[in-house]
């Protein structure tokens, strides 16, 4: 297939309206770089005209529209971008980190699946009403990671991004033990057993690093656990 590069003609502004015809015209002819640089430029127009709430709105529907035609590395693209941008907003955020979520997981991506819960556990983080979300965002993550450092290489191969190289397999590793120790912290009186499980496999991989602080916290919340087991 043949790539076709576009760039907006002096007489053209850089609207997404104007892009969605121009991708209508192109269909299948664009490179995901492409897609990515003049998506980029649209972005800047709009929010140096401070038309911020009308680019998330026009750009929402756009990726939409790429779901819809099975454009699915276009629509992350676009989903990525806005949930930068809103990254201070958490109704918007919320809302497109679902759909994003829900885009990585069409592309097998494990790495934009963390990257999208990512952004729900900061906005569910202690909000005690979203405390069931912000369990099953953990629950999410610790399988992904777990995915993530047992099939590493496939994980990278699988990464769909323009912008930067994936994190190393040791820096996910470490995700995972946090993680791990966020969920023994919360479940640890509903569900001792599992708790104490997640807590033991995360104490090991900080003691390989010698994150003795992080130990010592998993002891205290182990013995925590074995107190009210046995009482």
């Amino acid at each position: 297939m043949t790539f076709i590069d576009f760039t907006y003609s002096m007489n053209t502004i850089p609207t997404i309206e104007n892009f969605s015809i121009f991708l209508k015209e192109k269909k299948g002819k664009i490179s995901p770089e492409t897609f990515a640089d003049e998506f980029g430029k649209i972005r800047k127009h709009y929010l140096a005209s401070r038309q911020s709430d009308t680019f998330c709105l026009e750009a929402d529907i756009l990726a939409s529209k790429m779901i819809e035609e099975n454009n699915i590395d276009f629509a992350g693209i676009i989903l990525s971008s806005l949930c930068k941008i809103t990254q201070f907003i958490p109704e918007q955020l919320e809302n497109f980190a679902l759909k994003g979520l829900h885009v990585a997981r069409i592309n097998k991506d494990p790495i934009h699946i963390m990257a999208r819960l990512n952004d729900l556990r900061k906005l569910y983080f202690r909000r005690p009403e979203k405390l069931y979300e912000y369990v099953q965002v953990l629950y999410q993550q610790e399988k992904c990671l777990k995915e993530l450092t047992r099939n590493y290489d496939n994980s990278v191969k699988s990464f769909h991004t323009l912008a930067r190289n994936a994190a190393p397999q040791r820096d996910y590793k470490l995700m995972l033990a946090h993680v791990q120790t966020e969920i023994g912290k919360i479940t640890k009186r509903k569900h001792p057993l599992d708790a104490k499980s997640k807590l033991i496999s995360a104490r090991e991989i900080f003691n390989t690093r010698g994150y003795q602080k992080n130990v010592a916290y998993i002891d205290m919340l182990l013995n925590e656990i074995e107190k009210c087991y046995n009482s």
